[in-house]
């Protein structure tokens, strides 16, 4: 919540904590390789949680964490439309100068969209109860992982909003969606306008599932057609990819702020600089820079009292769609 620590008398809730990348080598803003060791969770008995404050399953710790990048989307704010281009992989996408007047003003910034390769733990509500109720695992022991590019159909320049009919099918900050999957091919649409329940369901034969404590490779690189990433397992050895294609179905949202329309326009999603750097920005993103690290936290907190919690499926109220609370009469945390 906005400033919990006047609610609260300390900071509560949602955060997003990140490691930057800074390096002038040209690439190093697109293709880079990450080694990468899953968490491993408690052992516990069968149906038990763990039994100390100090000890966490890691849905409780963290939804997802992520590896991160800022891509080219001119449909996207802060000039959606197509009216800026966008040359991937290129510094002169930087315009970062608060004077609206100057040639490297914010104000002309090609359209961004921010790349999330994003790793969700076993064991909670699963996929694709995400969008309802929060829970982002993929299988009650195994890891998956999913690629995740978020835009905002929103133009600053002129005041205007992405019209109110396509933003109930796509959302305002809309995400293009894909799991890993073994061969490289979406098992359905991942752009916000066509995607399907199967875009959000977790395919135990198609996708890339991976055990607490694997080693992995996690490789990024930008192709003819788009980013591609990778992730071998080295102590499995399977492997799986994805590429954000316009043949593998991602697109963008066409800006619309007038009218009805909700299409979508094919597109390659291609990484937006060359480098990495204060100034390689994605200008209208709580995380306003390209190459990152980021671990969510502040999503799960135990419920603590005599009070029953209501067993209602995916964890919502269903008369009024809202996620359940920690009863009147509880509090929220251990002693």
């Amino acid at each position: 919540m906005a400033e919990s620590d006047e609610a609260f008398g300390a900071y509560v809730g949602h955060d997003e904590p990140s490691n930057l990348f800074y390096s002038n080598i040209p690439g190093s803003g697109n293709q880079m390789r990450w080694h990468l060791k899953l968490p491993t969770d408690p052992h516990t008995g069968q149906g038990e949680v763990p039994r100390s404050d100090k000890k966490s399953f890691n849905f409780q710790l963290h939804p997802a964490f992520w590896f991160g990048m800022a891509m080219c989307d001119t449909q996207s704010d802060p000039n959606p439309g197509n009216r800026v281009a966008c040359t991937p992989d290129s510094n002169s996408n930087i315009f970062d100068n608060p004077d609206p007047t100057a040639p490297d003003s914010i104000s002309k910034h090609p359209g961004t969209a921010f790349m999330e390769m994003q790793f969700y733990p076993p064991g909670w509500v699963a996929w694709p109860a995400a969008r309802v109720a929060g829970g982002t695992s993929c299988d009650a022991r195994k890891w998956c992982a999913a690629l995740n590019i978020d835009s905002l159909s929103r133009d600053p320049i002129n005041g205007t909003l992405l019209n109110p009919t396509c933003q109930a099918i796509t959302g305002l900050e809309y995400v293009n969606f894909a799991f890993i999957t073994k061969n490289g091919r979406t098992q359905a649409p991942p752009n916000p306008v066509n995607s399907t329940l199967t875009t959000f369901t977790p395919d135990p034969k198609k996708d890339l599932f991976m055990n607490s404590g694997d080693n992995l490779l996690v490789t990024l690189r930008d192709t003819e057609h788009g980013l591609r990433i990778d992730i071998q397992d080295q102590t499995t050895g399977e492997h799986g990819f994805m590429t954000t294609s316009a043949k593998n179905g991602f697109g963008q949202v066409q800006y619309a702020p007038t009218g009805t329309s909700c299409n979508n326009l094919p597109y390659d999603f291609h990484p937006m600089y060359s480098t990495s750097s204060p100034h390689t920005r994605v200008p209208w993103a709580a995380h306003s820079y390209n190459i990152a690290f980021s671990d969510e936290i502040g999503h799960f907190d135990y419920c603590t009292g005599s009070t029953p919690i209501p067993a209602t499926e995916f964890g919502v109220d269903p008369t009024t769609g809202n996620p359940i609370s920690c009863p009147t009469g509880n509090f929220e945390g251990v002693k």
